[in-house]
């Protein structure tokens, strides 16, 4: 507890009914920036928070406690046949105190795109030019130094050097990193320049109220001038409910995630059909390669190098192709992802120091769906199409022959019936795989639509400026309103529109 951050499982003297001009749903990059500029102009903000704040030696870098306490369902949250796991931060600070720190823009052609195909004309390069530079500003966003590339990420780059294919050092926010290669656990060291240590301090100095272990479950009275969130209160743990309360505000601003924004929006019975569709996953697949040298993955930045060769963006169909991206996991999630099981498995993680790892980041269309059954539980639902699998199979080969070439002894695609790779003899194994529900360890960590903006009701859920058809000045500004898939990662791009978002709503 501290001014400004109210930790609703302890507090005993919050009113049963608070009230703010502004209630913002969600504090990562979309809401607390979101909080920041809107308190900074003079208005009474309220966020809310359903996880619990957690900085410095309270990110204790052990799996099972962080997954627990960082991530929605405690990282367990999947579509509804198993096949992707969906990663969601439940955080004081969102999802860029798990990130992996990756600092990519949203690309013009891809504003282009909107612009193009979806009628978003107010969301050309131009109009979102100095939003985007301000992002990289909040971000602190620089590139690593050389020595900061770590074996991991160095054996991606030697093998992209040696086919000749075009890569890059990507930008990040760390300042100060000590290379402890937690980055999915969070910062122990704070060197992440995220809504945790930039926004969200600026919004409390401007007067904004953080309430943490607050789930947001239903907006009342979307059509009224003063709008009702009914609240519950949740234990230390977040676990379970407690108690309840509301919040009454002018402005909802919804920034919760494209999955639990559209999830509160249709409990809540306000918007269109389009609510809860489009959908994109952006799933990525994890590659895993062995080396005879020790790689030591786990130490370090996870994620430096990307491979740009397969990738392609234009005004047409935006961000398309595939992207190859080395990362590094902590013990658990590389054993999770592994396809080994029992004594192999074991044996498997044996090897942990000499393993290198890639995600193989292939752009989707908007394949998926958010409903919420009339029980209340919410269900994710997605159908990959052949070509996007397709893709998988080019980018599984790709990643094989980049660690081939760097050295590796054995390269491994981790499906249910691994594939494992020696040579380049080996490579048409992968033509055979088909990628079924269940089969696969894919992950999404950028969900994007589901609240798609457009000019018009019949083509989305809100309106460019972010508001939801059907209400009155009830808003999205996060990844829920993107039509397509922003970039390769989404927290800059979010940072952009939450900003874009908020200078119009003061504006009007």
């Amino acid at each position: 507890m501290s001014d400004g951050i109210v930790d609703l499982s302890v507090a005993s003297n919050v009113p049963a009914t608070l009230t703010a001009d502004v209630c913002v749903i969600g504090s990562g990059c979309g809401g607390a920036t979101a909080a920041w500029e809107l308190a900074k102009a003079g208005r009474q903000v309220i966020v809310l928070e359903e996880g619990g704040d957690f900085t410095g030696p309270q990110l204790t870098g052990r799996d099972g406690a962080m997954y627990d306490q960082l991530y929605m369902d405690r990282g367990g949250r999947a579509t509804e046949d198993l096949a992707i796991s969906v990663l969601q931060g439940r955080v004081l600070g969102g999802g860029g105190v798990i990130n992996a720190c990756d600092v990519v823009p949203i690309a013009d052609p891809v504003l282009r795109h909107w612009q193009k195909r979806y009628g978003l004309s107010d969301f050309g390069p131009e109009a979102l030019a100095s939003y985007k530079a301000r992002a990289l500003e909040d971000l602190s966003a620089n590139t690593p130094r050389e020595d900061q590339v770590n074996a991991n990420n160095a054996m991606l780059r030697e093998g992209t050097r040696k086919l000749g294919w075009r890569g890059e050092v990507m930008m990040h926010n760390r300042v100060g990193c000590v290379g402890r290669g937690t980055c999915l656990l969070g910062c122990s060291y704070n060197a992440k320049k995220n809504p945790r240590f930039v926004a969200i301090p600026a919004a409390i100095a401007s007067g904004a109220r953080f309430y943490l272990r607050a789930r947001a479950v239903r907006i009342d009275d979307a059509s009224a001038e003063i709008k009702t969130v009914r609240v519950r209160r949740l234990d230390g743990k977040g676990y379970h409910e407690q108690g309840e309360l509301t919040v009454r505000a002018k402005v909802v601003v919804l920034a919760a995630n494209a999955v639990a924004s559209a999830q509160l929006l249709l409990r809540s019975g306000i918007g269109n059909g389009h609510v809860g569709r489009h959908l994109s996953l952006q799933p990525q697949l994890p590659i895993t390669a062995l080396f005879e040298r020790a790689i030591d993955s786990f130490r370090g930045i996870p994620q430096s190098w990307a491979v740009t060769e397969f990738e392609k963006i234009d005004e047409d169909d935006g961000f398309w192709g595939f992207r190859i991206e080395a990362i590094g996991g902590t013990p658990g999630i590389t054993g999770s992802v592994l396809p080994e099981l029992g004594p192999a498995g074991k044996e498997m993680m044996t090897r942990y120091p000499h393993i290198a790892s890639s995600l193989l980041l292939v752009p989707d269309r908007d394949a998926g769906t958010v409903s919420v059954e009339k029980s209340g539980r919410l269900r994710i639902g997605y159908a990959m199409p052949d070509e996007q699998k397709a893709r998988y199979r080019d980018a599984a080969r790709a990643a094989a022959r980049l660690y081939l070439a760097a050295g590796a002894t054995q390269v491994i695609v981790p499906t249910a019936k691994p594939v494992f790779i020696r040579s380049e003899a080996d490579l048409a194994a992968i033509d055979g795989l088909a990628f079924e529900p269940a089969t696969t360890p894919f992950i999404s960590a950028h969900q994007q639509g589901t609240v798609r903006f457009a000019p018009s009701p019949k083509d989305g859920a809100a309106d460019p400026s972010g508001k939801v058809y059907g209400a009155r000045d009830v808003y999205v500004f996060d990844s829920s309103g993107f039509p397509s898939t922003s970039s390769s990662h989404t927290m800059t791009p979010i940072l952009t529109v939450s900003r874009y978002l908020s200078a119009r709503l003061l504006a009007s």
